[in-house]
């Protein structure tokens, strides 16, 4: 059986390795920014008020540990779940809502 192509793109990214993650609702990362991509497979995350096609509204976003900060990259929940374990990914979703 073949590697998953995502994981084999993610697996060259060493700055990706052991980050932290938070889920959330999907919001601009500044002003003009209309929407991001999960870094695993593409799926566009867009703002629900944007009304972008095929887009999702919630994924998992790095926190401010991340070397380029908090909401920069962004990971869908399917990936998460699929590639959290080879490639470190720590969920912090309970520990930053209490």
């Amino acid at each position: 059986m073949t590697k998953d192509w995502r994981l084999e793109r993610l697996e060259d990214e060493d700055a990706l390795r052991g980050v932290s993650f938070v889920r959330k609702v999907y919001r601009a990362y500044r002003p003009g920014w209309e929407h991001d991509h999960c870094i695993a497979c593409w799926q566009t995350l867009a703002e629900p008020s944007l009304g972008v096609e095929d887009a999702i509204h919630e994924g998992y976003a790095t926190t401010d540990e991340y070397f380029r900060g908090a909401d920069y990259e962004w990971v869908c929940p399917d990936r998460f779940r699929a590639f959290a374990g080879e490639m470190g990914w720590r969920d912090l979703t309970t520990q930053r809502s209490m």
